[in-house]
């Protein structure tokens, strides 16, 4: 199999350019953010920079494993990157003048001494001449719609596109400032924007305290209720219904705590964080102290790894150094947008708040643990059906556990929380809002991935609020993610229904439980 350098890739097109209006027309090339890549807005892509940029995002559809090369495949049968090489190849036109620099420099006046933020200084290395409206593509808008979603304007990916939503955060930022609503952008405005964005300051507050966990612990000044048990016993274990009534009270206060502060974890985590946070609230309140409900008698309760943007923990740290010295590289469809940002932003980190691990417990051992409720039954299998859910939504209770076998291999691979049950006159669940996490293939660069599973593996972890809205009949007649850790400028939503009430594949399983 043919392979082609980075080097061999850079001489072989020195001396010519790319137009990139004829590289988008061609749906070969489909994938490829040629208006992103075109770093001096020129219409072309030249230059050891922008072509070195190319050569990286071809990288992206390479499945050879090394970053300074790409398959070819063979001339009869090529692969996708040695399709896209051919079609490059066909495209490349000589220059005109000479090579130009990766970003060539337009006059300024010299009052403009360049942007602080990252992103602005790399997108406009010169500033902005004329106006960016709607209709405009590339790195510029990208990095416009970063500043704009960071200061809570925009709703929408940074796609680079700058579109009606694009167009209107750009009004919004306008109309806060006293400014002309006219959705175009200027050299003043990105200035303005810059401004605004020094004093920006993503963490959230658990974030930003000393200590993360005794931040999130502190259950009065974080303004939760007391926990109250209506009982007048004086024993208490997970199985005792007023212990059931009050968990189910706390998750529904507790996880609005979380979400105002980005607590991320995979499923399993954000489900046993939920679960230590009322232990520690109950024996606050009312000296009630309950064991851990996974932990076997007499085995040593962990400590949690608790991690943030600027303090990396335990095995987070692990994986910025296998980064540097593997050549695994990561590929998502569909994180088009992360990828934009972290072009112009190389420092960005897709931990926007604290992320919680709770070591050396898998989910499969957390079902394993727990008391079953409902058992699961063959006649609830939906077969392929997403609109019925395949647990009793009549009977759910906030607190309950969903454990889900997706895979049907017989192992627990998903958790699921249920946060709040909302039912109707007649006691049918018309909506439950369900707690759930996850991780995903992401690299960022940040010491917020772990390295889990078999070899390397980089993960992204997060979590997110599911919203399922049902008809009288149990029927599922919409499904959102209403909240997520990381922002909907970043990323889009990837829980719905089907993959919280229902299994995923012949063979899987879904039970619902309690703890203890």
């Amino acid at each position: 199999m043919t392979t082609l350098t980075r080097d061999a890739f850079l001489q072989e097109l020195a001396g010519l350019r790319l137009s990139v209006v004829r590289a988008r027309s061609d749906a070969r090339l489909g994938g490829i953010d040629f208006g992103a890549l075109d770093r001096n807005r020129d219409g072309y892509l030249a230059g050891d920079g922008e072509l070195g940029a190319l050569f990286d995002a071809l990288d992206h559809f390479d499945r050879n494993g090394r970053r300074d090369s790409v398959a070819l495949g063979s001339p009869v049968d090529p692969t996708r990157v040695g399709i896209m090489v051919n079609v490059l190849r066909a495209l490349a036109e000589p220059l005109t003048g000479p090579a130009p620099a990766p970003s060539s420099p337009r006059p300024q006046p010299a009052s403009f001494t360049g942007f602080q933020d990252p992103a602005l200084a790399n997108a406009f290395p010169s500033g902005l001449q004329g106006q960016l409206g709607r209709g405009a593509r590339g790195a510029q808008t990208v990095a416009l719609q970063y500043a704009l979603g960071r200061l809570g304007l925009l709703h929408d990916l940074c796609d680079g596109v700058f579109g009606s939503l694009t167009r209107q955060a750009v009004m919004a930022f306008q109309s806060r400032h006293g400014l002309s609503a006219s959705g175009s952008v200027d050299q003043a405005l990105l200035q303005r924007l810059d401004r605004e964005l020094r004093g920006y300051d993503a963490r959230t507050p658990a974030a930003r305290a000393p200590d993360a966990l005794a931040y999130l612990s502190g259950f009065r000044a974080l303004g939760l209720p007391p926990v109250t048990l209506n009982s007048t016993a004086e024993v208490f274990n997970w199985g005792s219904r007023a212990i059931r009534s009050a968990f189910g009270v706390f998750v529904g206060h507790y996880w609005e705590v979380m979400k105002q502060n980005r607590v991320e974890g995979d499923c399993k985590n954000i489900a046993l964080f939920l679960v230590d946070q009322f232990r520690k609230q109950l024996k606050q309140d009312r000296m009630v102290d309950l064991p851990h409900p996974v932990l076997r008698p007499g085995e040593r309760e962990k400590q949690w790894i608790v991690a943030t943007p600027d303090r990396p923990q335990g095995l987070f740290t692990r994986a910025d150094r296998l980064a540097r010295i593997s050549t695994s590289r990561v590929r998502r469809p569909g994180y088009q947008a992360m990828l934009n940002i972290q072009a112009l932003d190389p420092d960005h980190s897709m931990l926007y708040g604290v992320n919680v691990h709770y070591p050396e417990i898998s989910a499969d051992r957390v079902a394993r643990s727990t008391t079953r409720l409902f058992d699961w039954n063959p006649l609830r299998d939906n077969r392929g059906d997403s609109s019925r859910p395949e647990v009793p939504v009549d009977q759910l209770e906030p607190g309950n556990v969903i454990f889900i076998d997706h895979s049907g291999d017989g192992s627990f691979d998903h958790t699921v929380t249920i946060i709040t049950v909302e039912k109707d006159a007649a006691g049918h669940t018309r909506r439950l809002v369900l707690a759930v996490g996850s991780y995903d293939d992401v690299r960022d660069a940040s010491s917020e991935t772990s390295v889990e599973g078999v070899g390397l593996a980089i993960v992204n972890v997060y979590a997110e609020e599911v919203t399922v809205m049902l008809d009288a009949g149990g029927r599922v007649v919409a499904s959102t993610v209403s909240w997520s850790s990381e922002p909907d400028y970043v990323v889009d939503g990837r829980y719905s229904a089907r993959t919280t009430l229902m299994e995923q594949r012949g063979g899987g399983r879904v039970i619902v439980s309690r703890w203890g």
